[in-house]
């Protein structure tokens, strides 16, 4: 791990600090939040929003169809999507709980930013990307974690943050695509036929949540054939497009549901027209009925 102990140790404490709540912890303040679990949790379904998550302290599993990614202090994460899996907290105690902070991504803002290094880098170094998925995890440098915890520190301050805010994160996009790392995720970023393409087609399913939805209507929509893109989606996504699909309307609801919608409701926001079929189709999701929730 290329960073430095005492640089770290400020950020964890610093973590700590701004999780104070179990779960999730949410702040206005560019798409920042932070996560603590005091207990080991057992695999339960979410879906990931596209992220830069960097850990501080515990470990997790995410599952994505047959795929495994291991999340450990020291690393991050970068999720160009969001993304349904299931997660699993395998180290976290009420003394040492996990704990991560995370930024949502704006991946026209992440295009930028290459934009600007290509004009200044005019030879930069493009390594072959042979794995398009849509998750990204690399270990933690000194270089990424300086404008982190610059970052966190002006949180504490609100002049700080409301002036200094933006550009850090700016600052934060240019280490990632700089670092050790950068070059393999501008390539990857630039594979037109996939990131791109793809990212167009979850744009429309999270915006046309309560339509039906057909691999057919996607794919002409990024000019691709079904059989591309049905080919491109699981590639980067792990998953085939319907799957996703239901998985996000399926999260879509249970967040309606927790912010009161009744589970008839829910689920006619989110293109179900049957209640049953939708009730079915929740409890083998989630493992309980919509009126557990």
């Amino acid at each position: 791990m290329a960073f430095d102990k005492n640089k770290f140790d400020r950020f964890l404490e610093l973590t700590n600090l701004l999780t104070p709540e179990e779960g999730d912890n949410l702040y206005l303040a560019h798409g920042f939040g932070g996560v603590r679990y005091s207990s080991v949790r057992e695999k339960y379904p979410t879906v990931d929003e596209a992220v830069i998550l960097i850990m501080a302290q515990g470990k997790k599993y995410g599952y994505v169809s047959d795929k495994k990614y291991e999340f450990i202090a020291g690393e991050y994460q970068l999720m160009f999507f969001p993304t349904p899996m299931q997660v699993q907290i395998v180290e976290a105690s009420p003394d040492k709980p996990f704990l991560a902070v995370g930024f949502l991504v704006n991946l026209a803002h992440l295009s930028d930013i290459i934009l600007k290094i290509d004009r200044v880098d005019t030879a930069p170094h493009k390594p072959v990307v042979t794995d398009p998925s849509g998750i990204f995890t690399a270990p933690l440098n000194d270089n990424l974690l300086d404008p982190v915890v610059r970052f966190m520190e002006a949180l504490t301050n609100p002049k700080d943050i409301s002036i200094l805010g933006k550009l850090i994160i700016e600052e934060i996009y240019y280490r990632l695509l700089t670092d050790e790392r950068g070059s393999e995720l501008r390539a990857l970023l630039q594979q037109r036929g996939q990131i791109q393409r793809i990212s167009k087609a979850i744009e429309f399913i999270h915006k046309n949540l309560e339509k039906p939805l057909s691999v057919e209507q996607l794919a002409s929509l990024v000019g691709m054939s079904r059989t591309g893109f049905f080919d491109n989606f699981k590639s980067v996504m792990h998953m085939p497009p319907l799957q996703y699909i239901k998985s996000i309307k399926l999260h879509k609801a249970q967040m309606l549901i927790k912010e009161g919608k009744n589970a008839g409701e829910a689920g006619y926001m989110v293109g179900y027209n049957s209640p049953t079929q939708f009730s079915r189709e929740y409890k083998r999701h989630y493992g309980f009925a919509p009126s557990a929730t």
